[in-house]
């Protein structure tokens, strides 16, 4: 293979990697900053279910304007709000400016991330299954290198993590604007019956409400219980990083393994986090993170690739409800994570573990009646 047929899914890479740098890096500042200002733990939930909610509205809509606007366009133009919205957190001094600026930062990510994959699909050339893991490959590597960065210069400066991501943000906006597409390369073809319920709906709706918790309490949690801001980064970090070996593992698997064992399975992976009830030591929480990430890196891809497989026509739209399942996750479960409890920032993670084991339940279900491929 010659090298300039790796540059697509280099530019996949790239793009996808630094659209999700500043975006994970502002899910660790703006919890942190606005519990400073004097936000509690129900204030603190209310970023993630802001977030979620317009997420939920504005993803379908931008995914179904994106086929006609143009994909390039809408992502780029969304990576610009976002600066603006980044750099305009180093104004606000009071909780609910926080919480109206996450409104306007979910905006911007509904613009991106159903235009990106999309994009994604389109720059991949040969293969839809290698598109997917750079793709996701990427945003995941931003996802387990952007905390630890932003703790990091959290410790000199507030101002600092702002202006770091609106670098990156300006990066990924340049790389989508010069971004070249070619003719996609079809792969077989699903022809069963697709449930947009079982295939996109449910898993989806775990994977934001599960991921929703953790990033908009685990960096308030660890201060809590006595961890540094770099142990607390930590978290984070393990949890991209495991997230991306998932999607590594599900690339390989994906070909011999159905997508409804590896959801299954990822579900399976994220129940287990209630334990910290029990057990709150710093190595412990470290490995529940781990696991848990890895169980959403599963459930994403093998979600994803269902549609990249079944909708060739219209995707962004496909991507577009894929988001929007997203955001309804991004809104239940910081809301109900953060109702004042006698457990304080202990509820956020049983409350994750009843709700994974919930969904398993009725994914088993679906998986016995042949709603899921």
């Amino acid at each position: 293979m010659k090298n300039n047929n790796y540059l697509p899914y280099l530019m996949i890479f790239l793009i996808s990697l630094t659209a999700q740098i500043p975006l994970t890096s502002m899910r660790y500042i703006v919890p942190y900053l606005a519990h400073n200002y004097g936000a509690s733990i129900f204030v603190i939930g209310l970023l993630g279910t802001v977030y979620g909610l317009v997420y939920f509205v504005f993803a379908s809509i931008f995914g179904k304007i994106s086929d006609k606007f143009g994909i390039k366009k809408m992502a780029s133009l969304g990576m610009i709000l976002y600066i603006i919205v980044v750099l305009s957190y180093n104004f606000y001094k009071k909780p609910y400016e926080f919480l109206i600026a996450r409104g306007f930062e979910a905006i911007a990510m509904a613009m991106v991330w159903p235009a990106v994959e999309s994009l994604s699909s389109m720059l991949g050339g040969k293969s839809k299954e290698e598109a997917l893991l750079m793709y996701t490959f990427g945003w995941s590597v931003g996802a387990s290198i952007a905390p630890y960065i932003a703790a990091y210069l959290l410790i000199y400066s507030y101002l600092y993590p702002l202006i770091f991501s609106s670098l990156i943000s300006l990066i990924s906006a340049l790389l989508i604007i010069s971004s070249k597409t070619g003719i996609e390369a079809e792969i077989k073809e699903y022809l069963g019956s697709f449930s947009i319920l079982f295939n996109i709906f449910l898993p989806m709706l775990l994977y934001g409400f599960d991921s929703s918790i953790f990033y908009s309490f685990y960096s308030v949690y660890g201060p809590v219980f006595g961890y540094s801001k770099q142990e607390t980064g930590l978290f984070g970090t393990v949890f991209g990083i495991l997230q991306t070996l998932a999607f590594v593992f599900s690339w390989l698997f994906a070909k011999r393994v159905s997508s409804n064992k590896l959801i299954i399975a990822g579900t399976i992976m994220s129940v287990p986090v209630f334990i910290l009830y029990f057990n709150r030591s710093y190595i412990f929480n470290l490995i529940l993170f781990a696991i848990l990430g890895m169980g959403m890196g599963f459930v994403y891809y093998a979600t994803l690739i269902n549609i990249f497989r079944t909708f060739h026509k219209e995707l962004t739209s496909k991507t577009g409800i894929f988001e929007s399942s997203i955001g309804i996750g991004y809104v239940i479960g910081p809301l109900i994570a953060g109702i004042p409890t006698k457990l304080g920032y202990i509820f956020p993670w049983i409350v994750l573990g009843g709700f994974s084991l919930l969904i398993l339940m009725i994914e088993i279900f679906g998986y016995l009646n042949g709603k899921t491929i």
